[in-house]
């Protein structure tokens, strides 16, 4: 099973000066989650009192490029939206680090990736 959890706090500037260029952007983002939403994955950009965050999370199966996709979104976020930050919370039961979560922080425009100490390792932490 591959599982991801996370948001993302959209932002053009860090001082929001351009808030017309930030919704623009807003609604470009918008048209590119739709493949982050069916019966395994969950997408969505909810404005709370004019800050726009997108939630993510998804239960899938196999991981099957969804991570890349991931990535490659966060990276499309840090270009049109550079204030952007937020993280990622991922756990890929498949693949060879099975017990432990991984973070993708995406601050600046840049993506980094790190071992979660957190909730790893997985058992015993979160499972017997």
């Amino acid at each position: 099973m591959f599982e991801y959890k996370g948001w993302v706090t959209l932002s053009f500037d860090p001082y929001e000066e351009d808030f017309p260029k930030l919704k623009k952007q807003v609604v470009f983002l918008e048209k590119n989650i739709n493949k982050f939403n069916n019966s395994s994955q969950f997408s969505k950009i909810v404005n709370c009192n004019e800050n726009y965050i997108l939630s993510l999370m998804g239960v899938l199966n196999h991981k099957n490029g969804t991570l890349e996709d991931i990535k490659a979104l966060l990276c499309l976020i840090g270009e049109v939206l550079p204030a952007s930050y937020g993280i990622i919370f991922y756990r890929d039961e498949e693949g060879s680090n099975f017990n432990n979560y991984f973070i993708i922080r995406l601050t600046k425009g840049k993506l980094e990736e790190f071992t979660d100490n957190l909730l790893s390792p997985c058992f015993p932490i979160i499972e017997d």
